[in-house]
């Protein structure tokens, strides 16, 4: 039997509002996801997709309550501390394309310097090699690399997705978490970043 590579089970969450009431965002979402398995969550805005992916990364603000599990590997991301879920989790088994792409970009540097900084930091490249080893980052989610030497503000939307994806995608992470919605417009562009995430190199892709 194979095992997978993120095993989610009875995934509920719900947040503490002023007054003592809950909502309930999330309520028992239970799926496995296998090496180079693309699983796709779809429903309207407002569902909780967004708010699954946070849970598993230990994103969610305080006054949320989880229960369930979400095993990668030996590690419950729910019930993981902070120091584990930044150290060897997040950007590393685990990459995440957010909502909003360009809101989460540093506005004030490159994408270049984005890159090289995540590249630095999660893979130990050096500093000779880290000017190619950007580009390539940037290759894998067809950003072209004339638009490296950008500041995020300069970017359209379907750039700044790419580039976002680009830095998801630099620790090779098993399983790649893409939040936001793609319009029929850009489909065909993403077809490029989806193949890289969930490809020959057993990565999981869970789109949302």
């Amino acid at each position: 039997m194979t095992v997978p590579v993120l095993s989610v089970k009875g995934l509920s969450v719900r947040f503490r509002m002023r007054g003592g009431s809950h909502v309930s965002a999330v309520t028992d979402a239970t799926f496995d996801l296998a090496a180079g398995e693309c699983l796709a969550l779809v429903g309207e805005s407002g569902c909780g997709k967004s708010v699954l992916a946070s849970a598993l990364l230990g994103l969610l603000p305080e006054n949320a309550e989880t229960a369930g599990s979400a095993l990668l590997g030996d590690t419950d991301l729910l019930t993981a501390d902070e120091r584990t879920l930044a150290r060897t989790v997040r950007g590393r088994r685990v990459g995440l394309v957010p909502q909003s792409p360009a809101a989460h970009l540093t506005p004030v540097r490159t994408v270049r310097s984005q890159l090289e900084e995540t590249l630095r930091e999660l893979t130990g490249v050096r500093r000779a090699d880290v000017r190619a080893a950007a580009e390539a980052a940037a290759a894998r989610a067809a950003f072209p690399a004339g638009d490296l030497d950008r500041y995020p503000h300069e970017l359209s939307g379907g750039l700044a997705q790419r580039a976002a994806t680009a830095l998801a995608l630099i620790a090779t992470p098993r399983c790649c978490s893409p939040t936001n919605r793609r319009p029929a417009s850009t489909a065909t562009s993403w077809t490029a970043p989806s193949t890289n995430c969930a490809g020959t190199s057993g990565r999981t892709a869970r789109c949302s």
